[in-house]
């Protein structure tokens, strides 16, 4: 499945795609006619050659050039492109682009007449290659995608051909159909079966490109559809001074008309919003929101049973945005005061129940340090009672379980909290905590990543082996299958509890995780290139200054320049390293696009990517990773959450984070032992570093900080991301 991170990727890259849709539903578009047509010709050859005009010869000869591309991407003019020696992936792929789009230029000559649309369909084809090309190039290969593209385009000239478009629009939604609309712009029917089946299945996507929609009927459904799921987006839409601000607001759907209401009548609107449900069930009024939106406790309190409420529906989505964004109100309140006693530090939440507590900690939990979360525990686990732990989880249904007990694995309360329960019913949580890992309601791997993290801390012999036996037996179950989703996870999950590293990255293709060759980091010049951001803050200035002021003569030289450093090493192998200037916010920004403009234009290519700053920036620098970085080090607190987000866009990358706080005393240290090693030609065993490294932070409150950072062996979320997508899944 085409995950909605890497469409976004593919339509800002081919945004001409989106530029057609904006003229492609004329309002006075007629249904196309549906008199019979003469019987199709089905051949996989172009009949009359000669019938070809000049410039259709010239197209196709451009599809020949890029499907020449597509065969030697893999090194080899076969009319095969090889999959890794996949031998079915391999057919299947290479059927698709070499049979499936001469089929489909055959059909295009052999049955249509008409010059411009076969002009407008060979050009469709170019587009699908072109794309496919560039995916293949950058190392992005998603097979069902392009089966579905190639498939699409094929099936669309016969349903345009045939008049039964309409039909085949309505049984193959599909991003890949979506990218395809053009090409029966002129059937209006089709166009709004299009749009409603998108609407219902992707609204997110149309919603966002609703001012070039410039059909108002189209745009009337989309609107109508997007509103139960994406409330919130329409409301910063009609509170606009956009052109989606009238369309929105001429719309006559009821659920639209409540989104009005709350943004003209509601004192906080952007609160208000989150109660459109209750409102249109007719189960709260907008004074009763402003009551709830005036008290920042009340609101955090009512956002959590709105949460249970709609926990099965699209609205989930939105509800835990926002509770992310409330929690981190209470855990930023609790880690800033963290040098204070406890009355003052946690009097926060000392008004909230065991499940308010709860959700802070589940949704806090990419910025809770160790302290806080056992401060948000002890009281959470106090106030439960007399229930046990399982007889809590149930009464929420179980909602994020997973993420919980793996926090309490990370902070080794996990018999604690299991101790408040009985033999049995400890059993059962934990042998919940394993199964349906492939059902989750999101269809995601959050289950199965916190269950991969949470083995390294998971202390209890006894537990940990009843944890590997309920993961075995449901990986027996699924073996019927091994093709299944199932199975993957749950093989994977056994094997990472039973075999050792080096034969866990065998089995499943990965390269070693506990040593980065140097042959992997240098570029065709010889030399590490390593990229560093730093932002505007006052304490990202301290570090920046802090920073290069470790690096000088005799072994380094440094160059500045308007935006960026360059520190070049003297002594040893050559290494190069950039870093943007931190300028004041948001020109820190400014100068880190600069420095990245340099870097694209004069064919510098970073194998090393830094992050110098806090947790909040993380996001800005996460946006320039690619499959080139091999070393990811990422000194933010809670970077550890972000593993998912680096693997998806460098798979291979080793990755260095942190559990909690990010420490300069700590992050300083590791680039240097790290940058020792590349000086010294070296691969980087990171084994040996950590061990190292571990003895000089042996002690005190060097040792607490340094025992929350994660080398790339022990990143075993990670692991479980990179097998996983070995197996030819997405996620």
């Amino acid at each position: 499945m085409i995950t909605f991170t890497r469409l976004i990727f593919r339509m800002k890259k081919f945004y001409f795609v989106l530029f057609l849709l904006s003229f492609f539903i004329d309002a006075q578009a007629q249904t196309v006619s549906t008199k019979p047509t003469k019987p199709e010709v089905l051949a996989d050859t172009i009949i009359k050659k000669y019938g070809v005009t000049p410039g259709r010869q010239q197209l196709i000869l451009i599809i020949e050039r890029e499907l020449k591309k597509a065969d030697i991407a893999d090194g080899v003019y076969d009319k095969m492109i090889d999959q890794n020696g996949d031998v079915e992936k391999t057919n299947n792929l290479s059927n698709t682009i070499f049979k499936k789009t001469n089929r489909t230029i055959a059909y295009i000559e052999n049955n249509e007449t008409d010059d411009a649309l076969k002009r407008k369909y060979l050009g469709r084809i170019i587009e699908n290659l072109k794309l496919f090309n560039t995916d293949i190039n950058d190392g992005i290969i998603d097979i069902s995608f392009y089966q579905s593209l190639f498939e699409n385009t094929y099936q669309i000239v016969r349903g345009v051909h045939n008049h039964t478009i309409k039909d085949y629009i309505k049984d193959n939604i599909s991003n890949a159909l979506y990218m395809q609309a053009a090409l029966f712009s002129d059937d209006q029917d089709a166009t709004n079966v299009l749009m409603e089946g998108m609407g219902e299945k992707y609204p997110e996507i149309l919603i966002k490109k609703l001012h070039t929609i410039t059909n108002p009927t189209s745009a009337d459904i989309i609107v109508a559809k997007a509103a139960p799921k994406n409330p919130k987006l329409l409301l910063n839409y009609v509170t606009s001074t956009s052109v989606e601000r009238d369309i929105v607001r001429r719309n006559q759907d009821p659920y639209v008309k409540i989104i009005l209401k709350i943004a003209d009548s509601c004192t906080t609107p952007l609160k208000g919003i989150f109660f459109a449900e209750e409102v249109v069930k007719g189960k709260m009024t907008i004074a009763a929101i402003n009551r709830v939106t005036e008290n920042p406790d009340e609101y955090f309190k009512k956002m959590i049973e709105l949460r249970q409420v709609y926990y099965a529906s699209d609205l989930r989505k939105i509800y835990d945005r926002e509770l992310i964004h409330e929690a981190s109100r209470y855990v930023g309140s609790m880690n800033e005061l963290h040098e204070a006693v406890e009355g003052i530090r946690f009097k926060c939440i000392e008004k909230f129940s065991a499940i308010e507590i709860y959700y802070i900690i589940v949704y806090g939990s990419d910025d809770l340090y160790t302290s806080s979360f056992l401060g948000c525990y002890t009281r959470m686990v106090a106030r439960m009672k007399p229930k046990s732990g399982n007889e809590f989880l149930n009464d929420i249904k179980k909602d994020k379980f997973r993420t919980f007990l793996r926090l309490c694995a990370n902070y080794n309360t996990i018999s604690s909290f299991l101790s408040t329960m009985n033999e049995d019913n400890k059993k059962e949580l934990m042998k919940g905590f394993v199964s349906d890992l492939d059902k989750t309601l999101e269809g995601d791997l959050e289950g199965a990543t916190d269950v991969a993290n949470s083995f390294g801390s998971i202390a209890d012999t006894l537990l940990r082996k009843e944890i590997t036996e309920e993961i075995r037996l449901t990986r027996e179950k699924n073996k019927q299958d091994v093709t299944s989703k199932g199975y993957k996870i749950y093989d994977i999950l056994y094997s990472m509890l039973t075999s050792s590293n080096d034969s866990l990255t065998k089995k499943f293709g990965i390269p070693p995780i506990t040593v980065m060759p140097y042959s992997q980091l240098v570029n065709d010049s010889g030399i590490v290139v390593q990229q560093v951001f730093f932002y505007g803050d006052v304490d990202g200035k301290g570090v920046f200054n802090s920073f290069v002021g470790t690096f000088g003569a005799p072994d380094w030289k440094v160059k500045r320049e308007e935006n960026w450093v360059k520190i070049s090493s003297i002594k040893g192998k050559r290494v190069d390293i950039y870093a943007n200037m931190p300028k004041d916010e948001p020109d820190d920004e400014m100068a880190q696009n600069a420095l990245q403009m340099y870097l694209d234009e004069n064919d510098i290519r970073p194998s090393v990517i830094i992050h110098r700053g806090h947790s909040y920036h993380l996001s800005s620098t996460l946006e320039h990773i690619n499959s080139r970085h091999k070393v990811v080090i990422l000194g933010a607190c809670g970077a550890y959450q972000n593993l998912s987000l680096v693997i998806s866009q460098s798979e291979d990358a080793h990755i260095v984070s942190t559990k909690q706080i990010g420490s300069g005393k700590i992050n300083g240290p590791i680039i240097r032992a790290f940058n020792q090693r590349l000086l010294e030609g070296k691969d980087v065993n990171w084994v040996e570093m950590w061990d190292q490294l571990s003895k000089q932070f042996a002690t005190g409150e060097m040792k607490q900080l340094f025992d929350d950072y994660v080398p790339p062996f022990k990143n075993l979320g990670a692991l479980f991301l990179k097998a996983y997508r070995k197996t030819g899944e997405d996620y």
